[in-house]
């Protein structure tokens, strides 16, 4: 039995992948942030070893003189030698899709990442079994250590190359506004210090990156916000705000609710506006009722979702949660060591 050890899919950056890469609407001057693409390290993982497998039988089959005949003695004729009987049905009924379909394409491999696949048998940290009812549990907590990580270095990197060190005593936080993203740094260091990193941390889409870094960070594996800063009143705000901004282009906390609308300074009907750009009606309908539902006590600053996230010489901390992914946060995640997570940036 293989173990898949975290740290090959948190450790070392996979071939033929660039962790360089940023958010993809990323403006010039950014070398800060992470690219949240909705697949975690250990589905990578497991897409490299189902290609490698497939790839490899995929030439096994075509060096037969019938390789369809070949394939369906393996997984559909019980009386053939060639029977896979030491899979189970699910098993033999995915080899067999995803053989078919690359002798179909020319060896095409798009089969995703089943974890109950037999290629997986050997691999415990991410094989569930042979059953495809079983389910399983995606990581996100490993992905958000890891892009921690990825995170800290490229903040390392930024800083080291414009002559900044940090002091193994220094406690910074950096808090962000939710609508500029306008990044804002104060702690024990010097006053010229900390201009600096906040110079550089404001530079292109850097303070943007880490606001959502952060905002992915404040929540379970369910989704749910477990950091004293935030809850969803200040989340709907912040949604109604940029969805408001990026459709009108006017900024909603300055208008004033009037007859049933809002009007901006310059005299435009918002919501008419709002409704007559918005592409999505759907959309519409739901951001339209938020903002009606808050002009009856108006804009509460109280509410904005403004972020803060500590830094210090291990890199950033999270602020206001039990379970963080700082340096000396990561400890509840077991048995895992926090140095599994150190990627090379």
């Amino acid at each position: 039995m293989v173990t898949v050890n975290n740290s090959d899919y948190y450790n070392n950056i996979p071939a033929g992948r660039d962790l360089n890469n940023l958010p993809n609407n990323s403006n010039t001057g950014t070398t800060v942030g992470y690219q949240y693409d909705g697949l975690t390290e250990e589905d990578r993982f497991v897409q490299k070893v189902l290609q490698e497998h497939y790839d490899k039988v995929y030439k096994e089959n075509l060096s037969h003189s019938d390789p369809m005949a070949y394939i369906e003695s393996k997984y559909c004729d019980v009386t053939s030698p060639n029977f896979c009987s030491y899979m189970t049905e699910d098993q033999r009924s995915i080899a067999y899709r995803n053989e078919k379909r690359m002798l179909q394409t020319g060896g095409k491999y798009s089969a995703g990442f089943a974890r109950y696949d037999y290629a997986l048998r050997n691999y415990k940290d991410v094989y569930t079994g042979g059953s495809r009812s079983v389910g399983y549990v995606r990581n996100t907590d490993r992905e958000k250590q890891y892009a921690r990580s990825v995170v800290n270095q490229q903040i390392s990197n930024l800083l080291s190359k414009n002559g900044i060190s940090i002091s193994k005593q220094a406690d910074l936080v950096f808090s962000i506004d939710p609508y500029t993203y306008q990044l804002t740094v104060s702690g024990n260091a010097d006053r010229d210090i900390l201009s600096q990193i906040e110079k550089l941390l404001n530079e292109g889409d850097n303070a943007k990156n880490i606001w959502t870094h952060a905002w992915i960070c404040m929540h379970d594996a369910d989704n749910e916000i477990v950091n004293s800063q935030a809850n969803m009143t200040k989340a709907n705000q912040y949604s109604l705000w940029h969805e408001v901004y990026e459709t009108t282009g006017y900024d909603a906390r300055n208008a004033t609710y009037k007859n049933g609308t809002f009007i901006a300074e310059d005299g435009t009907d918002l919501l008419a506006l709002f409704k007559e750009k918005s592409k999505n009606g759907a959309g519409y309908e739901l951001y339209s009722k938020r903002w009606l539902q808050y002009a009856k006590n108006g804009w509460k600053k109280e509410n904005d979702l403004v972020l803060k996230i500590g830094f210090d010489s291990s890199g950033l901390y999270d602020i206001g949660q039990e379970k963080g992914y700082g340096a000396a946060q990561n400890m509840w995640m077991k048995g895992v060591s926090q140095s599994m997570f150190e990627a090379r940036v």
